[in-house]
This record gives C-alpha cells, sequence and structure tokens, in this order.
C-alpha cells in the first residue's frame, strides 16, 4: 500500500490543479454582426456600472441580433449608447459606448471608457458604402476596446476585456440610426472569467 501513496498523491495534486486551472480560465466570447440595425428603443440596464458610465449624458443608439461567430447561431441581441464624441481634423471620431448583450445565459455588459471606440472614413473609391438607397454615403472603419462592466446570471461576477472592429455605413445625421444605416462585419471578441 505504501509505494502507492506517491501515486494518489500525484493523482489528487493533478486533479486539484486542473480544477484549479479550470476555474480560474478566461473564456472568450466570439459574436458577430452584419445588416441594417434598428434603432435601440430597449429600457437602460438596471446596472451601477451603466448610471455612473451615462451619467445623464448618454443616448441610445442601435440594436441588433448577435451571432457566434464560430457556428453562425443567434446568440442574443445587442444593445448599444453613446455619449462624448470627438471629431478630429481629419474626419476621424471618437467616443464612449456602452453595450449590454442579452444572451442565452444572462445579460453582459461592456463600455469602451472615453474616446475607446474610434473611426475614420475611407475613400468611397477603395469602399463603397452599401445601401446608398437607405442613404449610406461614406464607411467608416473602427472599433473600440474596453472593459466588462458587469452582468446577470452567468456574466454577474465577470471580470474582462473587450474589443470590437467593424465597417459602419453611415449617412445624414436624420437618417438610420443617428446616421448609422448599416454594420459591415461588425466582430467583438468579449474575454471575461
Amino acid at each position: 500500500m505504501n509505494r502507492f501513496r506517491p501515486v494518489i498523491a500525484a493523482a489528487i495534486f493533478a486533479a486539484i490543479t486542473t480544477f484549479a486551472g479550470t476555474a480560474a480560465a478566461t473564456t472568450n466570447i466570439e459574436l458577430v454582426y452584419s445588416g441594417v440595425p434598428a434603432a435601440n428603443t430597449s429600457s437602460w440596464p438596471n446596472s451601477s456600472a451603466f448610471t455612473q458610465w451615462c451619467n445623464g449624458i448618454c443616448f441610445p443608439t442601435t440594436q441588433f441580433p448577435v451571432n457566434d461567430a464560430s457556428t453562425g447561431s443567434e446568440k442574443g441581441i445587442a444593445y448599444v449608447w453613446g455619449k462624448s464624441f470627438a471629431y478630429g481634423s481629419g474626419g476621424s471620431l471618437c467616443f464612449s459606448e456602452f453595450i449590454a448583450f442579452s444572451l442565452d445565459e444572462g445579460d453582459i455588459y461592456v463600455n469602451s471608457g472615453e474616446n475607446g471606440t474610434c473611426g475614420a472614413p475611407i475613400d468611397p473609391e477603395l469602399k463603397p458604402p452599401k445601401y446608398p438607397e437607405l442613404g449610406a454615403m461614406f464607411v467608416i472603419a473602427g472599433g473600440g476596446d474596453g472593459a466588462i462592466s458587469g452582468g446577470t446570471r452567468k456574466y454577474k461576477s465577470w471580470t474582462g476585456t473587450f474589443t470590437d472592429r467593424v465597417f459602419v455605413g453611415f449617412g445624414a445625421p436624420t437618417s438610420g440610426a443617428g446616421g448609422i444605416i448599416y454594420y459591415d462585419q461588425l466582430w467583438f471578441s468579449i474575454s471575461g472569467k
């Protein structure tokens, strides 16, 4: 029996190490969307992180379904709010956005912080806008980086980061959802634990 103790001890150590590594492992969620979004008509998330981020000066922008990047299956809906727009002399645009993802296993909230989401127009000869019949006049290439700001159910205590990248078809401010006509190849990567 004594000769099996080191084997049993090694097996227990391996099991504990594996469990601890799994419990602390980061999970990555990748979501995509391409299409014409709707205006965000959702009520504000019941979240102190949203209240603190918004600080009474934010506004709803868009909402749209999001799909799993690897399987294409629908995972839920994204609701977006924006604030603090800053325009550069070359046409670049930076702002802060808060996104509430309503997913199958709960809601997860992310925000880009001040000037965390940015983009710039692309020469229309290089990337002409889709949907000119809907008012798209030019395309902005951009994205953002930020942090997980809370959530519900499975994501209630998640912390981590997010990244998004996109081509956005824009038109006049009175067209689409505040000028946003469509998203092309919108990609989100949320890394949390």
